[in-house]
């Protein structure tokens, strides 16, 4: 009976509790969706050849990293500016941010296209040729559907429309890798081809459905001050991106160029793996964000931080024992190859500094929080120069045992900085908040 009332008192507080309410209405759908690639792991590593899956880890790590890019910061803009505004002036923001996204892929794209610019630079990021001329349609495509369905994603979860949310989620996790599964099976063209056209050709057309709805909460006409404030949030955000897109791609550059695509295969799969953390976090980062720019007490927020933190790092470190004993099991039973067994050599590693990082997204969410964006991009971009030569410096030595090395080492030098600086911007702000208490206290007297 105590049990039974235990588990009842759990539920109920998750019900009354925003946060948790809201993390379990979209982490249920959410996760499964950009977990699919992990979930089905098993599944696309027997019907595709070890270097297939290199080849389209490869290309798809490429794909997400560039996409952060080509996302211009918009997303975090709309996180922040969406509830300082109401009726015709936040339909007026929907729309500037949507414009400066159209605006901003008609300056990249379209002369990264027209002059060849995008051959140029698969043939910098590929050490073993790939056939772009095949692949370039689906990989532009695949980089406009990543963009949009997340600045779309954000707006839903931003404006608190969970259901559409989950509807959204669940038709891409079936749709996408239904088709993309049952063509494999039967197709024996290019598999790397095939995966990456029509995963985001469904993609796509689930964006295309939903981003109508998205359009109807537009007011098409431009207001230069919003324009003006979304820049200013989403410039040092770019710079940021800019940095950390070549950077933090280069242990896989570094990887494929000094081994082969079946070892990239193994490198990537553990990745994918221990990414189930960066999978959670983000789902809930999304649920968190909202709610966190919302409080404007900075001394709850920072309580409520520091409680989270802790345990995220003792929750995700049970999901981390439990995943490495589970692709125990599933080599042993060869659900997974045995040819990807080496993964368990890096697991522990690349799982540790998912934790760290997972962590440090929380912190992270303060420069955004304190307006102190340009802070925020130079301590990120100090640290992925690190990176970038601890990577030159281990991988080409090591192989991938150098690459998650110096991935754990960046982790915890991230983490450290970031805590430090954020930490010394929260007693700045608490003392300023008691000073003017202070001298209103003793104006009034």
């Amino acid at each position: 009976m105590k049990w039974s009332e235990t588990i009842i008192d759990i539920f109920k507080t998750i019900q009354n509790n925003e946060i948790a309410s809201r993390f379990t209405k979209v982490f249920s759908v959410d996760v499964l969706v950009k977990g699919s690639t992990f979930l089905l792991l098993p599944v696309y590593l027997h019907l595709m050849t070890q270097e297939d899956v290199g080849t389209f880890n490869y290309l798809f790590v490429f794909v997400q990293t560039l996409s952060i890019l080509l996302s211009f910061g918009l997303n975090s803009a709309q996180s922040k500016l969406y509830h300082d505004y109401k009726g015709v002036e936040r339909r007026q923001l929907l729309f500037s941010i949507n414009l400066l996204l159209l605006a901003f892929f008609a300056i990249v794209l379209v002369p990264a296209c027209a002059f060849g610019l995008d051959v140029r630079l698969i043939n910098f990021v590929f050490e073993h040729p790939i056939p772009y001329p095949l692949y370039r349609f689906p990989l532009l495509l695949s980089l406009i559907t990543t963009v949009g369905s997340n600045l779309l994603l954000n707006y839903l979860l931003t404006s608190e429309k969970i259901r559409k949310v989950q509807i959204y989620n669940l038709l891409r996790l079936f749709i996408s890798n239904g088709f993309v599964i049952a063509i494999l099976f039967f197709s024996k063209g290019d598999k790397v081809l095939i995966r990456l056209t029509t995963y985001y050709l469904c993609e796509a057309l689930l964006w295309i459905c939903f981003f109508v709805g998205y359009v109807k909460q537009f007011r098409f006409a431009l207001d230069w001050a919003k324009t003006k404030k979304i820049f200013s949030i989403c410039f040092p955000l770019f710079l940021l991106s800019l940095v950390s897109t070549v950077l933090s791609f280069s242990d896989k550059f570094f990887v494929q160029q000094k081994t082969d695509m079946s070892v990239m295969a193994v490198y990537t799969t553990g990745i994918t793996i221990a990414a189930v953390c960066s999978l959670i976090i983000m789902s809930f980062q999304n649920i968190w964000l909202p709610i966190f720019l919302k409080e404007k007490n900075v001394e709850i927020n920072f309580r409520r931080t520091n409680k989270m933190a802790k345990l995220i790092a003792v929750s995700f470190t049970g999901i981390a024992i439990f995943m490495i004993i589970g692709v125990k099991v599933a080599l042993i039973l060869d659900i997974i190859p045995s040819s990807y067994g080496d993964v368990l050599k890096i697991l522990p590693f690349l799982f540790v500094s998912q934790i760290i990082l997972a962590v440090n997204v929380l912190y992270g969410n303060y420069f955004l929080y304190f307006g102190r964006m340009t802070l925020g991009s130079l301590v990120g971009g100090s640290i992925y120069v690190v990176s970038f030569f601890l990577n030159f410096i281990l991988i080409p030595r090591y192989g991938v045992s150098g690459a998650v090395g110096a991935l754990s080492i960046n982790s915890v030098l991230m983490l450290t900085t970031v805590y430090l600086v954020v930490n010394y911007l929260y007693r700045n702000q608490k003392k300023s908040i008691y000073e003017r208490t202070d001298y209103s206290i003793v104006v009034s007297e």
